[in-house]
């Protein structure tokens, strides 16, 4: 086989090549990086640490103009303390109810103890038990189907004031789709046959 030694068409077979080579490199990166099919290219997101935690969502709760769907392991109230900030975050989902917010919230059965369960159903909140069977143990805060806070830390005065906590902010509507998706499929499976 006799190689064309003309320097144009080795040049153009190159520069060919590389397209090719780079355009695959692309390809294996992204899917390397993002794997998965809800994955997003523009978010704003905000770490958050320890008692970060209350300003974030007391913020957030209080700017809720359409939804606030919780997912909780606990969600505390204590009477004795009415200026603590977990009241503050309880008296926040109380008055977003009161101005028409649509608020749902699941709470896992295991904390009944100083439970804000009965205050917010006596003030027509949405709120459920998980099932039985099952632990509830995310901390998932969705507001207006557009920013989602999620992490470790609990609804509790504990969780609030004295843990060390690691959380997440996520404004990105293509994301809180997601997160929607989930509450949704768990709000729903607990009102199967009620």
């Amino acid at each position: 086989m006799k190689l064309d030694r003309n320097p144009v068409t080795g040049l153009l077979f190159g520069v060919i090549l590389g397209i090719i080579l780079s355009s695959a490199v692309v390809h294996l990166a992204d899917m390397r990086v993002c794997p998965q099919r809800n994955c997003v290219n523009e978010a704003r997101i905000t770490p958050v640490f320890n008692d970060g935690f209350f300003p974030v969502v007391h913020r957030a709760l209080q700017n809720a103009n359409r939804s606030i769907h919780l997912i909780v392991f606990e969600l505390k109230y204590y009477p004795k303390y009415p200026g603590s900030k977990m009241n503050i975050l309880v008296e926040d989902i109380i008055n977003a109810s009161r101005r028409g917010v649509d608020v749902k919230i699941i709470v896992d059965q295991y904390s009944k103890e100083n439970n804000a369960f009965d205050l917010l159903l006596a003030e027509g909140v949405d709120i459920v038990y998980d099932s039985e069977g099952v632990t509830t143990h995310a901390k998932t805060v969705i507001i207006d189907s557009r920013m989602v806070v999620l992490g470790s830390t609990n609804f509790s005065y504990y969780g609030l004031e004295k843990n060390n906590e690691v959380d997440v902010l996520i404004d990105s509507e293509e994301i809180a789709v997601s997160y929607e998706s989930y509450f949704r499929e768990i709000w729903d499976w607990l009102h199967e046959g009620v």
